[in-house]
């Protein structure tokens, strides 16, 4: 995740997408562009997500099937996590 979020911190992204079966996509001026690499999975889905929200938050989106928090990347920039569950997997857009 800390690759993926220096990604979109440098290079002044709009949104970061991580949804299973697709790989991650950088949202920059409107367009959507795929991240080199694997699409993601139900395993990669469940660890991207614990590494940026607590244990409070994981199970809001359990109960929920949605959170929305703030995370601090870095202790420099604050990124607005919206995290859903799609068809039983985690959904993460982050701007």
């Amino acid at each position: 995740m800390d690759d993926l979020l220096h990604i979109l911190n440098s290079d002044g992204a709009d949104e970061l997408k991580l949804h299973v079966g697709a790989p991650p996509v950088i949202v920059l001026d409107g367009e959507h562009q795929a991240v080199e690499g694997q699409p993601i999975t139900t395993e990669d889905g469940e660890q991207l997500l614990q590494s940026i929200a607590n244990t409070r938050q994981r199970r809001e989106l359990r109960e929920r099937g949605m959170v929305q928090f703030v995370y601090r990347f870095r202790n420099v920039t604050d990124f607005v996590v919206c995290a859903r569950m799609e068809n039983g997997n985690v959904g993460i857009d982050i701007q």
